[in-house]
């Protein structure tokens, strides 16, 4: 029977709910507001299925990083209402033209991040875009084994540890399946994503999201949400819009994007509420259990100075000879040179390391159910707000 004794061992993928027989395990939501298997002991039958599923239990098999590419899609509107890139577009594109099916995230009515498939290129948007949220896998595992079992291609997207959670409950290759992972930060917390928006907006009243908006560049992205009256956060207050009239535009943008940035995104990226197992996470590198890997191409000028491109670039690894193959149906849809492993490792550092919890992890999750989360995220990251703006300024002065 499977135990957790220890958070940072559980990534939640859902491996183990998604196998056993018994319907003896569920998914269930700690004080932190992350899922963790929970089993009746009544129903179970001890068959040791849900730990042999376990991705975190189980030896993974190394796997090597054949070819990294730095990348654009050359359909320009795909490349724009993506979050980088536009890698996974043309990969589902590929695979739904093949009348495959594609699994990834997806907000549902409440703006909750949760795992669905699509068949038709009809529904794609509702996969692009980076979603800054762990997303609930539910039933997707057993999903994608219908499907494939009935000769169907599948793409599974997701975090590293999600689509190591799906090998491990398959257990067994099928050639139709291809897996894509992206280069992972951390997940932070559903609930604390949820009392974010509740907090600030009537969620009913939310029309789009946008955790990578690029209204300023694909460099300069920042948390987005407009409401279904027009209404567009972040914003400036209007004092500050006066002071600034005769700024440069620059000044404004990095108040936008800094200063006066929601908060949630300024949380997710201190790692100030991420799950425990994020910050020992056994999947990176060499322990990828993907086909293709995609991520942002960051310091680009100093990597490959000529694909820069305001709307977005990727950085693609191949990590599996199946991967290589897909690449290769799909790069005349590409601009695309070859990277150095070094440089792109040394500027995305989380594509083999884990990032460290911030100090204030635990204080935070004492108090944000019954604090302001803006509050608390900003005293905990940046002390009073006359302090910010000090800090601020000095930046802007060096």
């Amino acid at each position: 029977m499977l135990k957790i004794t220890d958070k940072s061992k559980c990534c939640g993928c859902g491996a183990c709910y998604n196998i056993c027989t018994s319907n003896a395990i569920t998914m269930q939501e700690d004080n932190e507001g992350f899922l963790y298997p929970v089993i009746n002991a009544n129903f179970c039958i001890k068959c040791g299925l849900c730990i042999n599923a376990c991705p975190i239990l189980k030896k993974q098999k190394d796997s090597e990083t054949l070819e990294i590419y730095g990348a654009k899609n050359k359909n320009i509107k795909e490349q724009k209402i993506s979050t980088s890139g536009g890698m996974f577009s043309i990969l589902a594109n590929y695979i739904l033209d093949n009348n495959g099916i594609v699994f990834g995230a997806s907000y549902n009515e409440k703006w909750e991040v949760v795992h669905t498939y699509i068949d038709n290129k009809n529904s794609l948007d509702i996969l692009r875009r980076s979603k800054y949220v762990q997303s609930n896998i539910g039933n997707t595992y057993k999903q994608a084994k219908e499907f494939l079992e009935n000769n169907k291609i599948v793409l599974f997207c997701g975090t590293p540890c999600q689509t190591a959670g799906l090998k491990s409950f398959l257990n067994k290759d099928f050639s139709n399946l291809y897996c894509m992972d992206i280069f992972c930060h951390s997940v932070p917390s559903p609930k604390v994503w949820k009392i974010f928006l509740e907090q600030n907006f009537n969620i009913s009243n939310i029309s789009s999201i946008d955790f990578r908006s690029k209204d300023f560049g694909w460099d300069k992205s920042y948390l987005k949400i407009i409401l279904k009256n027009n209404k567009v956060y972040p914003y400036l207050p209007i004092y500050i819009k006066l002071i600034t009239l005769f700024f440069p535009e620059k000044l404004r943008i990095k108040l936008l994007t800094g200063l006066y940035s929601l908060s949630f995104r300024k949380g997710f990226l201190s790692a100030l509420y991420s799950r425990p197992s994020c910050h020992n996470c056994s999947l990176k590198g060499k322990h990828k259990q993907s086909d293709i890997s995609i991520g942002d191409l960051w310091r680009i000028f100093e990597i490959a100075p000529q694909m820069y491109d305001k709307n977005g670039v990727s950085v693609i690894t191949l990590n599996s000879l199946k991967g290589t193959l897909l690449f290769e149906q799909i790069k005349n849809n590409l601009t695309f040179t070859k990277i150095n492993f070094d440089k792109m490792v040394k500027y995305n550092p989380y594509f083999l390391n884990s990032i460290g919890a911030h100090p204030g992890r635990r204080e935070f999750f004492d108090s944000y159910q019954t604090e302001s989360l803006n509050d608390l995220i900003n005293r905990l990251l940046y002390g009073p707000f006359f302090k910010r703006c000090f800090n601020f300024l000095k930046n802007q002065l060096k």
